[in-house]
Formats: C-alpha cells, sequence, structure tokens
C-alpha cells in the first residue's frame, strides 16, 4: 500500500511538471489533488514539496532505465534491441528538457528552494548513474555475444562508445529538431539518427 501511494505521489507530480515546468508554481496540495489523495499523506512519505519533486524525477529516470533494460532482454537481435533503445529516448529526451528549464527556471528566480532541490537530486544521483553503467555494459555484452564486436574493451571505452551514440540522439533533439542553435531544420528523420547513432556505436567498438 505504501509503494502504491508513493507511486501515485509520483506520477501526479510527474504529470503536473509535463503540464509546467516552473517548479516553483507547483504546490503540494496541487501534487495531493492530482494523486487523488490527502494533503497531509503527502508528508506521511516525504518532508517538503523539493524531497517530492527530486524523487519523482529519480523515479521517473529509473524508470526509463528499467524499460530499457526490459528491451534488451525481449527475443530480438542485438541490432534491433539497439535500436529500439534508441528510438525510446526521444520522447525521453522531450521530457528532460522539461526537467532542465524547470531548474533553470527556479535558477533565475528569487526562489531559494533551488538550492535545496539540487542537493536533494545529488543525493539520488549515485544510485542513478550506477543503474546507467549497468544499462551500458548490459548492451555491450549484448553486442558481443553476437559478434557485432570482438572483445570487450575497458570501461571508459566501452561507456564513451555507449554514451557518444546516445549523444547522437541529444544532440539532434536539442538542437537540430528543436532550431535552438542552427537556423534550419536539419534534413534528418529521426530513423537517420538512430542509424547514424548505432553506426557510431559498431564504429568506437569494433
Amino acid at each position: 500500500m505504501e509503494k502504491n501511494k508513493k507511486e501515485m505521489i509520483y506520477q501526479g507530480t510527474l504529470s503536473l511538471i509535463e503540464e509546467n515546468y516552473n517548479f516553483s508554481q507547483i504546490k503540494v496540495g496541487d501534487i495531493a489533488k492530482r494523486a487523488n489523495i490527502g494533503k497531509g499523506t503527502i508528508y506521511e512519505y516525504f518532508d517538503s514539496k523539493d524531497e517530492v519533486i527530486s524523487q519523482s524525477i529519480a523515479y521517473m529516470i529509473k524508470g526509463w532505465v528499467q524499460n530499457l533494460e526490459n528491451i534488451l532482454e525481449e527475443n530480438g537481435s542485438f541490432q534491433q534491441s539497439y535500436r529500439k533503445i534508441l528510438r525510446n529516448l526521444f520522447p525521453m529526451m522531450k521530457k528532460k528538457h522539461q526537467i532542465f528549464m524547470g531548474f533553470m527556471m527556479l535558477s533565475k528566480s528569487s526562489d531559494t528552494s533551488v538550492d535545496s532541490l539540487h542537493q536533494l537530486m545529488e543525493k539520488n544521483n549515485e544510485d542513478i548513474q550506477r543503474k546507467i553503467l549497468h544499462l551500458y555494459e548490459k548492451i555491450v555484452d549484448k553486442s558481443l555475444e553476437e559478434g557485432i564486436i570482438k572483445e570487450k574493451p575497458e570501461v571508459f571505452d566501452w561507456y564513451f562508445a555507449v554514451n557518444s551514440s546516445i549523444m547522437c540522439v541529444l544532440i539532434y533533439e536539442d538542437q537540430f529538431a528543436n532550431q535552438r542553435v542552427f537556423s534550419r531544420k536539419a534534413a534528418y528523420s529521426q530513423e537517420d539518427i538512430i542509424e547514424k547513432a548505432y553506426n557510431i556505436f559498431v564504429k568506437l567498438l569494433g
């Protein structure tokens, strides 16, 4: 029951962030209403609004990583699995941008909670990074099993390769697709970017 209530709070908080990434405007009462629980119930599990937001974001990111791991465990070749992982990154990047904008708006305002929120996120960061590292290694191990790469390199090398491949999606979504840096939209589809990202992984480790 406790887990279910916490998940209801997380989902309610995340839905508010998706609608309005100004964290300072999100109230505990709004979260309670969205989660369909009493306001007092939130304080049974969390000490502050900042803790609710930070743990909700961590919950979301851990869920993303778990979903990507589940894709690797599906029946299918490495190429099919990895392309599906890359494809699933596009909607994730949009939500990540919402979170980034939330922190930016707090930083530009006089709201002192930005420091508290950053500190709380840092507490969750080590666990998140450990889960990401585990996912990356599973990606490399599957490619090794199928002969996509011939031998497993040092940790830095395979981490760099997977991260560089994923950065291809991030850069496209953040700068090309949304025209934040370049004056005209890049003439690439999402599938073109997935192809490029996959080839980056293979070239760096193959």
